[in-house]
């Protein structure tokens, strides 16, 4: 996986020189920036080989079959050019296409070729209707070509679209609806492209109401995996403690099976065998052990591909590049050969120090717990019992970040809500939006022509409690951003307000259970008609109107920048919610009633014209999909629906990467409990087998079964002492590399490295009870009699 994920290039010739070029006050993620931003690096960049543009955006595509939706990612003309990419059909876009006003022209991913339109080899040419638009098919793309990546597997059923500027993309800086990716030149490095990008930016003008344009440059591929860098990582550190504690099982093993060969080895020596000669039979009994171990691995690693292509969508990047290569098998051969020196290379010096008379005259009397292979074994049993600490410390802390997600304020209720997805056929899309100053002629809202009647009609299917509309659900991954001016108060270019913004219905609070702390809620009786009123969230007041009252002040979306004319009347605090990630903290929140966002603004494109949610409650377990598609078909045939999960399945599937971590290191630090388990009885077995002499002599002596059972267990539990000792030391070391996994619980947890020393003390006396009751049961004479 770390292979396929992190290590290997992107399907792109000289993708080592692909950067991401974003503002600067985004450092962990992809952040956006303006058409004007882009155009200014892109004529100014000596360093830069090419300079393109791309938006991720969605669209409905309207065929035979219904309306479809589907993403719809927008991409400046030389960016297939860029990354060398080659159509299956046709061609990729030209320069005219991408102008202001060029021919709407689309080009379709193979997936999409396939299933909707049956392989039809004349596609190219066809005109198609996306998202309201007649536009001619000029090409296909294989199922090779994933860009952007970070759309997810959908881009295989996907359409690509010119990113062609719209009139407030060319003279607006602030409008941030896209992204650049870049080439170096050869023999350029990303700090040198830092230094020229730092120049352009201090040279662009800035107006007086804007702050400093900033940007900064990563490599391309760093940023797609970045997010699950730390995870892969960590999961690779586990594993590698598994493979240690197995290794020194193991050695444990060739140990006493050389012990039990002592006179083999003597008899070889004595006729003549070198220590060199013994060595590498051991060793080769060793590589032997290992090979046959990868072996299984390799099979059992197919399985585990089966159950990765069974992950949500996005869960890892590259997901669809996962496999086994030939530089897998390298690394297999390479992890035999380690595991063999590891395991075998103890018992093969032992081997090498057999003294041959000595050997042959002890006989098969054995050797006791103060010989080197019993030190050994000791020694590595304590090892194993330090490594599963640190497995079963990081297991603890993973399943108290768990629980404390699970038990964290969610702000809204989760029993028998469902949502859904609606995009109309005529779907605006993200990345072209403008302001029309026409308001004279403004078209009727489609939250008055379809929403509204649509939520009427849901409210009376039976079984339905109550239905909303919102354009931004909790943890439903749509970010539309904003900054506000309060009215009356003085303006502060460098701490401009800014909030997510998200239309709704009326019964939305009551649809998600989120409680309305002062004011009230908006209704569906808040329209064009009626003052225009705006409910903001907790975080909001308290991070803008600290010790103010918020109800009742004004707020100013933009104006006639942004086609929100009219100030917007705060009367109502709604409770906090999660918006992004569950353990999170919430981001200001400003609500807008869906029938009073203007026409003619950017925000009824981006928030009503493209993609809403609808939100439906329910009494019980009550399927509505097929319902709700039925009432579409019969009032609004040309929307697409989409994505229909309960909030429950929202929620698990945003906290899907840390249960699947915590099951992941879970079993690793079950497999390696196991291995402690088998170790201590194993070696405590031995050091039983080979002082048998010693035993019966002590209890011939007066000693008690008691006294030899207590001897027994006393050797076990200073191994699991001493591991435990320095395993806790370990894990308190390390426990800032856990930090940024854990959610509410810190790194040095008391209770759960008391649980960890709790489990490996019964571990340990679990695993020593058998050979001290061995050890007690022994006959002195029968003891004494087989020496």
């Amino acid at each position: 996986m770390i292979e396929s994920v992190l290590l290997r290039p992107l399907p792109y010739p000289d993708s080592s020189r692909l950067l991401y070029i974003g503002p600067a006050d985004t450092p962990q993620q992809l952040g956006s920036t303006s058409w004007m931003n882009f155009r200014d690096i892109r004529a100014q960049s000596k360093l830069l080989k090419d300079v393109a543009g791309y938006s991720e955006d969605v669209g409905v595509l309207e065929s035979r079959d219904g309306s479809l939706s589907v993403v719809a990612p927008k991409l400046t003309d030389n960016l297939f050019t860029m990354l060398g990419a080659r159509p299956l059909l046709g061609r990729t876009f030209i320069q005219a296409e991408g102008q202001a006003g060029g021919p709407p022209v689309a080009i379709l991913s193979e997936g999409l070729w396939r299933e909707t339109f049956h392989a039809d080899p004349s596609i190219v040419g066809q005109v198609l209707r996306i998202s309201g638009q007649d536009r001619t098919v000029v090409g296909v793309m294989p199922n090779s070509f994933t860009f952007p990546e970070q759309v997810g597997p959908v881009i295989h059923k996907g359409v690509w679209l010119p990113l062609q500027p719209s009139a407030e993309m060319l003279k607006d800086r602030g409008f941030h609806f896209m992204n650049i990716v870049a080439e170096m030149q050869p023999g350029v490095t990303p700090a040198q492209v830092q230094r020229e990008l730092d120049a352009i930016a201090a040279h662009i003008p800035r107006d007086k109401d804007d702050g400093p344009v900033s940007f900064r440059d990563a490599l391309y591929q760093e940023m797609i995996t970045g997010p699950v860098r730390p995870v892969l990582y960590g999961l690779f550190g586990a594993l590698t403690l598994v493979l240690l504690i197995a290794c020194a099982n193991v050695s444990n093993l060739l140990i006493a099976r050389c012990l039990g060969r002592q006179q083999e080895f003597a008899v070889r020596a004595a006729l003549g065998a070198s220590r060199g000669r013994l060595i590498r039979q051991m060793l080769a009994e060793g590589m032997a052990l290992s090979l046959a171990g990868c072996l299984v691995g390799a099979g059992l690693a197919q399985f585990a591909m089966l159950a990765l292509r069974k992950l949500p969508d996005g869960t890892i990047p590259r997901a669809e590049s996962i496999s086994i290569h030939w530089t897998i098998v390298g690394v297999l051969a390479a992890v035999a050969i380690v595991t063999t020196v590891l395991s075998s290379l103890l018992p093969a010096l032992l081997v090498a120090r057999v003294n041959p008379q000595a050997a042959l005259q002890a006989a098969s009397r054995g050797l006791g717990s103060r010989s080197v292979s019993g030190k050994l074994s000791g020694t590595l049993v304590a090892g194993e019992v330090a490594l599963s600490t640190l497995l079963l410390v990081a297991t603890g802390l993973l399943f108290h970040t768990l629980w404390n997600l699970e038990q964290s304020h969610l702000g809204f209720e989760t029993a028998h809500v469902t949502t859904f997805t609606a995009m109309p056929a005529d779907a605006a899309g993200f990345s072209s939006l403008s302001v029309s100053e026409d308001t004279g002629n403004a078209p009727a809202s489609v939250a008055t022509l379809t929403y509204a009647p649509m939520l009427e009609r849901m409210r009376h299917v039976p079984g339905v409690e109550s239905a909303a509309l919102i354009t931004a659900p909790p943890l439903g991954g749509m970010n539309v951003g904003t900054s506000f001016d309060v009215v009356g108060r003085a303006k502060d270019p460098a701490n401009t307000p800014n909030a997510r913004v998200t239309a709704v219905s009326g019964e939305y609070a009551r649809t998600l259970g989120t409680p309305v702390i002062r004011g009230r809620m908006l209704t569906d009786g808040d329209t064009l008609a009626t003052p225009f009123a705006v409910v903001i969230n907790e975080t909001l007041a308290r991070k803008y109107f600290a010790g103010q009252e918020a109800i009742g002040k004004q707020l100013d979306l933009g104006g006639k920048d942004t086609g929100m004319i009219k100030p917007y009347t705060i009367v109502g605090i709604l409770g906090d919610q999660v918006d992004q990630k569950v353990g999170g903290d919430p981001q200001p929140l400003l609500l807008l009633p869906q029938q009073q966002i203007p026409t003619t603004s950017l925000f009824y494109q981006a928030l009503l014209k493209t993609v809403v949610t609808f939100a439906v409650k329910t009494h019980g377990n009550v399927p509505v999909a097929a319902e709700m598609r039925s009432l579409f078909h019969q009032n609004a045939p040309g929307f697409a629906l989409d994505n229909f999960q309960t909030m429950q399945d929202a929620v698990d599937q945003n906290t899907f990467s840390q249960r699947l971590g915590l099951y992941l290191v879970g079993s690793f630090a079950g497999l390696a409990v196991a291995m402690v388990f088998a170790g201590l009885y194993g070696v405590l077995s031995q050091l039983v087998s080979y002082r048998k002499r010693e035993i019966g002599v002590r209890m011939a002596l007066g000693a008690t079964r008691i006294n030899v059972a207590r001897m027994v267990l006393r050797q076990g539990s200073v191994l699991v002492s001493a591991g435990l000792g320095i395993g806790l030391v370990l894990a308190f070391a390390g426990g800032r590399l856990v930090k940024s996994f854990l959610y509410e619980v810190k790194p040095v947890d008391v209770g759960t490295y008391a649980a960890v020393v709790a489990a490996l003390a019964i571990i340990g006396v679990a695993a020593s009870l058998l050979p001290a009751r061995k050890a007690a049961s022994m006959e002195p004479m029968q003891a004494l009699r087989e020496d």
